[in-house]
């Protein structure tokens, strides 16, 4: 797609342009995390879970439409603002949870963001320019032969329609709101409060605020300190693989690339889609249980970090 602009002269610019549509969505997701969680903690996390899919449910169809590196751009932009409420879903599964079950549905959360990040790069190596790619379906489609990166971002954002359709009509509020009623008459009852709506709030407002600034210097301990960096490090080096690939894989072989085609590509992102959960459900599970969770962890970055060299050593011949 960043081929295709004019902004664009030579297949090496390709990687930097890429890298900034990457950078923008990333950017702009990184400053909305914490406001849509607070936001979240006002008006609770079904309606900003539906404000993040209905988002991106739009931001991807201005992305496909794009016609310049700029619309891309903000289109991409965008998109990384409205999916920052992902956050919410942690919470979510933190508050339908106990601690007998949270540890097993926290862990698959990350098994489903991968596969679903790999099944994401599947369908747009694969519905990318329709009308060259299925002639016999698109050949004589006006829409897809004017943006033909149209199709999988209208794919995507059926998915994201589906899943406020979902939301909307099955999802339940899992935050604990507490709105406190002033009685209609002089009458007292059971459910009459025991202080008045202003001291209460004034109450909660000083739990709140006590709360927070013990929380902000006395969660950053050491031992927190050191698993932030790992897990900055790590999310740093599979970030970078996952946006180096696609790029990677389609250079041409003469300049060290893979010389794959968009379809190519995505039955790769397909092929690792399976394989991460195969990993995930069979795989995992047993090694951890043999060798411990550290072990475990040690040897992901190990792999990570031989991947990448072998990748960056690789000779054009």
């Amino acid at each position: 797609m960043v081929g295709d602009f004019d902004i664009v002269h030579d297949s090496k610019d390709i990687a930097f342009y890429a890298g900034l549509l990457t950078m923008s969505y990333q950017f702009l997701r990184t400053l909305t995390i914490i406001h849509w969680g607070v936001l979240s903690d006002r008006i609770g996390r079904r309606p900003v879970i539906l404000m993040g899919l209905l988002g991106d449910l739009l931001t991807f169809v201005l992305f496909g439409v794009s016609k310049s590196f700029k619309w891309a751009l903000v289109a991409r932009s965008l998109n990384g603002f409205f999916t920052g409420g992902t956050v919410v879903i942690k919470s979510i599964i933190a508050e339908i949870s106990d601690d007998t079950n949270r540890g097993r549905m926290m862990a698959m959360f990350p098994l489903m963001w991968h596969f679903g990040s790999m099944l994401g790069g599947a369908i747009g190596g694969l519905f990318v320019d329709p009308v060259k790619n299925y002639p016999g379906l698109f050949g004589n489609s006006i829409l897809f032969r004017e943006y033909p990166y149209l199709l999988p971002c209208l794919v995507g954002s059926s998915i994201s329609l589906f899943g406020l359709v979902v939301g909307y009509f099955q999802l339940e509020e899992t935050l604990d709101i507490k709105s406190i009623a002033r009685p209609s008459s002089g009458i007292v009852s059971e459910a009459t409060p025991l202080v008045s709506e202003a001291q209460s709030e004034e109450g909660r407002c000083r739990i709140d605020s006590e709360s927070e600034q013990f929380s902000k210097w006395d969660i950053l301990t050491p031992t927190v300190i050191r698993i932030l960096i790992t897990n900055l490090v790590l999310c740093l080096a599979i970030s970078m693989h996952n946006q180096l690939y696609p790029i990677f894989a389609a250079t041409d072989i003469a300049d060290g690339g893979l010389g794959m085609d968009a379809r190519t590509i995505g039955y790769s992102f397909m092929l690792c889609g399976l394989l991460v959960v195969y990993m995930q459900l069979a795989l995992y599970p047993k090694y951890e249980r043999k060798y411990g969770a550290l072990e475990c962890y040690r040897t992901d970055n190990q792999n990570n970090t031989a991947a990448g060299n072998e990748v960056t050593n690789r000779s054009p011949d």
